[in-house]
């Protein structure tokens, strides 16, 4: 648009479009694109008084080419450059006499005339301007046809009551073929998610853009507040820069001071208290302006009069025959809404409320009625309100937490006896736990558990302290778990909750082998009790034996799945199978997993996106493991659930072997800063990062501490891929004695623990440690079974690198890790298939996929040592390397190329 209207021929562009459309940014980015390219560019803009003054526009510093203008700066007095005053001024008579609008318009011809090059004039908000003003410009435009001086002039549309006789002059204009008109379109989805890319620095996922577009209809003035406010809200989560939607149970904060609700503010008072009422009112299609009349005090007449002045102005859409309003910018609604005082808000929310109960109005949007329902609060039927709060809440928990939160929290006032408010509480608490607002779910728990113990069922009570523990665990409160767990705190119940409420505590501090020996000491206490506390303490029970190395009450367990507690209640039942779905797939075994899934006919997405993470993972999907990561960060959080820390076991040794090591590292800050159970899954995962970075001795270190701190936790898991990475880093560094006490503790390990992988990594150590051809075969037929192309390719280069398997096999290693998008592990495997003759097809794609992961690497800020050491070569080399993709790139710095990598600019 900016190149259109540069080269436009003219001697006047009409730039219009709605409030807000970004008319005053595009002036300031063609003054910057005319300056440079050596034109004269002069600016004025005209106040709402009508009055033309002298500005200048300019860009926000730092903001990109096209980014957001600063409002128009007005020049001093005694600024001459290029001029103190404007040159279009009103001429009195000019609009009834032609001849005086002329010899004004020559005035202010001369100067722009003068400079003898191309000179432009920009004029913002001609809607402002005055009768005589407008005869003069019309007789300039006139003037300057065929010179090289022409004037850009923007307007609002709809203009309303300002300037009425402006669409008539631009029309005559436009027949004397003066005028190029520009119509100033919201954003598109392309540029709309640009400017979100931006703002956030990360790239937003398709439902972060479409909710800024239902939020602002890609208006520009309310883009940029509508991602403010989801991101202060907390309904922006940044991972891996990448940017998720997510639900926050606390409302927006929309922008009181936003330049379109300014807007509405200056059309008058009286404008601005209908604006009010219609944010309250315009799902009420016909029934409006009356509800309108009726908050304001004044006759229906004199509503509709400032309904229309209100779409004039463009700030109310009226449809079909005035039987719809809404606003134009949804956001400027929400906007609006918030202006109003505590009071204002409760009155016309009742009579918004009052109107559909009585039949006086009609709305299809329940949603809508629940939140005038919840804002008016007592001043509308207590019980029948109560009732359609907690029905709308029930209706909408999964997918709108922000709502169900909301109305449970007017609902709990509404409460009229401390029965009714303890149900109600319950609902509102287990609502925040669902949708991870730990900190008010662990207020209402321990609310619940305390003034109102006496009303929850020994089943409800035991769900409450379990939300409790859990929300403890993710607010960080370690002492407090402690204090549960050593009986310093209490919480109202039986034996059987004390029993198994201190089991979960000892579980989020990671204390395994205490919730064995607690849970085995009270197994009489809690499977007595009520089925709830008998359904956990099962599951725990049999949960922390599996990770002990323990299997056979886990085994027993999935054999016996039609005699478990509560099996028939559906949430009951999802939990219970998620959870041995956990443990199949943190022990590495997708296939029985999957074959779970299929008997009990659930599908993968009805997971925890941490399981649904591994499932993708094991499979080979690596793009939807990472994704499905990255959003299970952004969204949960929950780091007290086993599935957490072996999801970023499995991502990590992704990122790794793809080469993305900075990514990697941030992501293991993250996760660590949740306090995860099986934390030692992490150190087992960093050592993998260690190793890519040439730090082996760090790596070794690290892997030995993790096996001794599961140790003293009472673990075993995990500790299978530990000790065949000890073995291999043993034999890699030509230290057969390590290697083999490697493989004898990862005999014992699996000769504990018999899973599938454990037993296909004793082999693979076997094959490599003793040179052992017939274990190599067998491990070989074990993970070609497995079926998990991440494993398999590492296994085919292991064979081949100790010379226990035929060289061939690493093409297929090679073919899995391009699959996986592994740059680096591909890297690195070139090496050794050229170490062993075997040929790599495609040198073309091999030299570009080095310089993608060249460019990776250093965009990731990694050291020139650093990047030596990852893809084993000399310091020099890379210097070189480096010089070389700056040269062909273009690009300057590090910092260039990683803006260009998180824009999509580059291209290998």
């Amino acid at each position: 648009m900016l190149d259109a209207i540069a080269a436009a021929a003219g001697p006047l562009i009409s730039v219009t479009g709605p409030a807000g459309a970004g008319r005053t940014t595009l002036l300031a980015q063609l003054s910057e694109r005319l300056a440079e390219r050596g034109a004269a560019v002069w600016a004025m803009r005209f106040t709402r008084d009508g009055e033309a003054i002298p500005v200048r526009f300019t860009l926000r510093p730092g903001s990109s080419p096209d980014g957001v203008a600063e409002p128009a700066t007005q020049l001093p007095g005694g600024d001459a450059s290029p001029w103190a005053w404007s040159p279009i001024r009103p001429a009195e008579g000019a609009r009834d006499d032609p001849a005086i609008a002329r010899r004004a318009a020559a005035a202010a011809a001369a100067p722009l005339l003068r400079a003898g090059r191309e000179t432009v004039l920009l004029i913002d908000d001609v809607h402002w301007i005055d009768p005589d003003s407008l005869a003069v410009l019309a007789a300039l435009i006139r003037q300057l046809a065929g010179s090289p001086v022409r004037c850009v002039c923007t307007a609002r549309v709809p203009a309303g009551r300002m300037a009425p006789e402006l669409g008539a002059t631009v029309r005559e204009l436009r027949r004397a073929g003066l005028v190029t008109a520009v119509r100033l379109a919201p954003l598109t989805r392309a540029e709309l998610t640009r400017q979100v890319t931006a703002v956030l620095q990360a790239t937003p996922e398709p439902a972060l853009v479409t909710r800024v577009h239902e939020l602002s209809r890609g208006v520009a003035a309310a883009v940029r507040d509508s991602i403010d406010m989801l991101r202060h809200n907390g309904s922006v989560e940044v991972v891996d820069r990448q940017a998720y939607l997510v639900q926050r149970t606390s409302p927006g904060d929309p922008p009181a001071h936003n330049q379109l609700v300014q807007a509405i503010r200056a059309l008058g008072q009286a404008e601005w208290a209908a604006a009010k009422a219609v944010a309250v009112f315009c799902p009420r299609g016909a029934a409006v302006p009356r509800l309108v009349g009726e908050a304001l005090g004044v006759p229906e007449p004199e509503a509709v009069a400032l309904l229309d002045s209100l779409c004039q102005a463009g700030v109310l859409h009226r449809g079909l025959a005035g039987r719809s309003w809404r606003f134009t910018v949804p956001l400027v609604a929400s906007a609006v809404a918030a202006c109003l005082g505590p009071f204002e808000r409760r009155r016309l929310a009742a009579t918004a409320v009052t109107a559909v109960w009585t039949g006086n109005a009609t709305c299809g949007d329940t949603d809508y009625l629940a939140d005038q329902v919840a804002n008016a609060g007592a001043l509308v039927d207590r019980q029948r309100a109560l009732g359609e709060l907690l029905n709308r809440s029930a209706a909408v928990q999964q997918d709108k937490a922000e709502s169900a939160v909301r109305w449970l929290g007017a609902a709990i006032e509404l409460a009229e006896n401390r029965a009714q408010r303890a149900m109600v509480l319950l609902m509102h608490t287990s609502t925040c736990h669902l949708h991870g607002d730990y900190e008010r779910s662990l207020r209402g728990a321990q609310s619940l558990l305390g003034a109102y113990a006496d009303q929850l069922s020994p089943d409800a009570a035991q769900e409450v302290q379990l939300m409790a523990v859990q929300g403890l665990h993710c607010v960080g409160d370690e002492e407090a778990l402690r204090e549960l767990v050593e009986l310093r705190r209490r919480w109202a119940g039986g034996i059987e909750h004390s029993v198994v409420t201190r089991a979960f505590a000892l579980a989020a501090l990671d204390r395994w082998t205490d919730v064995h020996e607690l849970l085995n000491g009270g197994r009489a206490a809690w499977r007595a009790g009520n089925p709830t506390s008998a359904m956990l303490g099962e599951l725990l029970g049999t949960t922390a034996e599996l990770w002990s190395g323990r299997c056979a009450r886990f085994e027993q367990s999935l054999l016996a799945r039609e005699r478990w507690t509560l099996r028939a209640t559906a949430r009951h039942r999802l939990d219970q199978v998620g959870s041995h779905v956990t443990g199949l797939l943190v022990t590495g075994d997708l296939s029985r997993a999957e074959k779970l899934l299929i008997d009990e006919d659930l599908p993968v997405t009805a997971l925890p996106l941490y399981d649904q993470a591994m499932v993708a993972a094991q499979r080979g999907d690596a793009a939807l493991a990472l994704d499905l990561t990255r959003r299970a960060m952004a969204t949960t959080g929950r780091g007290y659930d086993p599935g957490y820390a072996g999801m970023l076991q499995t991502t990590i040794w992704i990122l790794v072997l793809q080469g993305r090591l900075t990514t990697a590292r941030a992501l293991l800050k993250t996760a660590r800063a949740a306090k995860p159970v099986l934390a030692h899954l992490l150190d087992a995962a960093e050592a993998r990062l260690d190793r890519a970075l040439g730090e082996t001795g760090q790596a070794v270190s690290r892997l030995r501490r993790a096996l001794a701190d599961a140790q003293e936790r009472g673990l075993l898991v995990g500790a299978d891929v530990c000790r065949a990475e000890l073995v291999d880093l043993a034999l890699d560094a030509g230290d057969h004695e390590a290697a083999r006490s490697d493989l004898d503790a990862l005999t014992q390990v699996t000769a504990t623990m018999p899973t599938s992988r454990s037993t296909m990594y004793l082999l693979l150590a076997r094959a490599t440690v003793k040179r052992d051809r017939a274990a190599a075969a067998e491990c070989l037929r074990q993970a070609r079974e497995r079926g998990q192309p991440l494993e398999l390719a590492v296994v085919l280069e292991r064979l081949v690198k100790y010379g226990v398997g035929e060289p061939e096999l690493l093409n297929e290693a090679y073919e899995l890790l391009g699959g996986l998008d592994a740059l680096l592990a591909r890297a690195w495997l070139r090496n050794l298939m050229r170490d062993h003759g075997v040929s790599v097809r495609g040198r073309k794609e091999t030299v570009a996929e080095n310089e993608h992961l060249l460019a990776m690497l250093a965009a990731g800020g990694l050291t020139n040592k650093q990047l030596a050491m990852a893809l084993c070569t000399s310091d020099k080399s890379i210097e070189g390397r480096l010089s070389r993709l700056f040269t062909r790139t273009g690009y300057r710095s590090r910092i260039e190329l990683s803006t260009a990598m998180l824009n999509g600019e580059y291209r290998p």
